[in-house]
């Protein structure tokens, strides 16, 4: 395994590729998960992107990027031309060597507010991503969806299970399951066998009127059990890039609602009562004095704290990984 950085991370940088990879060489990570191809070369010059992966590959770095939302309730502009640009990007990103590709369903609001259900958005974008087979499959490519505030793993793996793992996978955004109160350990577990790439992320839960809410904390700096879920991933892929995507923010989860649990059918009692459980451990943790005021923390801005929080982040991630035996 390799710890590298989602460029998410340095958005407000304003790097250009190539000053993206110079970034990561300077802080000792050894990888870059990219965002989407056309941010690369709007124009899908397919020299350019070329060039990126060549000067990744001899400073020795991994490198995936992304693909736009295979989600067609969530398209601008007609289904059709929205197909042909991905199949353009499939296409352009397996010419420079990027055959993991991620990308997403939604958000997370569309789970809740949009006016088709949820369970007819992930239908309708399996179906989507089967139109997609025949380039993936003759480009050798695969489609990972992210755990994205918006799917949870049950359901990617069914879909993952659907459409077929040759063409479509996961990239586990290990503290985004705790958008729908999955427990980062058994979301790990369910996701594994699919999983290709991640965002990998920490969080501490507090308590809130309508739940919990979530705040984005450096990997070994939040709830996460690391030293359980790094093992059940590399059993799976013992290469699989660790992308580092750390950000701001607090996101609340209606946990206390009865509407917010109707939209999770799959999650049990018991997996509900193990991340109330980390709530709780949070709130205690706040109180004590053990972990920094949220509302205080969340005023520094991230740019301040970017430097600190992306070397915390690499030196725990590496150092666990070397005493796990992963590297």
């Amino acid at each position: 395994m390799k710890v590298g950085l989602d460029t998410f991370t340095i958005r407000e940088l304003n790097l250009d590729p190539f000053q993206t990879l110079d970034f990561v060489v300077a802080h000792r990570l050894e990888g870059v998960q990219f965002g989407g191809v056309r941010g690369l070369s709007p124009t899908l010059d397919r020299g350019r992107l070329r060039e990126i992966r060549a000067q990744a590959d001899r400073l020795g770095l991994y490198s995936h990027v992304s693909i736009p939302l295979c989600n067609p309730h969530l398209v601008a502009g007609p289904i059709e031309a929205h197909l042909a640009g991905l199949v353009e990007e499939i296409e352009a990103a397996a010419s420079a060597g990027w055959h993991e590709l991620h990308s997403a369903l939604g958000g997370g609001p569309e789970r809740y507010e949009h006016p088709v259900a949820w369970t007819q958005h992930l239908a309708d974008s399996a179906a989507f991503i089967r139109r997609l087979g025949p380039v993936l499959r003759q480009q050798h490519s695969r489609i990972n969806l992210e755990t994205h505030g918006d799917a949870t793993t049950f359901e990617l793996v069914r879909l993952v299970e659907d459409v077929g793992p040759d063409i479509a996978g996961i990239c586990l955004d290990t503290a985004n399951v705790l958008c729908h109160a999955e427990d980062p350990v058994w979301a790990a577990r369910r996701a594994a066998p699919y999983t290709h790439l991640t965002h990998t992320k920490d969080g501490i839960l507090f308590f809130s009127p309508r739940g919990y809410t979530r705040q984005g904390r450096p990997p070994g700096q939040g709830c996460l059990d690391w030293a359980h879920i790094l093992p059940v991933l590399a059993e799976y892929a013992p290469d699989l890039p660790l992308s580092i995507e750390d950000h701001k923010w607090l996101f609340e989860f209606a946990i206390f609602e009865k509407r917010w649990l109707a939209l999770h059918p799959d999650l049990s009692l018991e997996e509900l009562a193990r991340v109330v459980r980390l709530a709780w451990q949070g709130e205690a943790a706040i109180h004590s004095g053990a972990l920094a005021n949220p509302e205080a923390y969340e005023a520094i801005p991230f740019l301040a704290q970017l430097e600190e929080r992306i070397g915390a982040g690499r030196d725990f991630l590496l150092a666990l990984l070397q005493r796990q035996g992963l590297r």
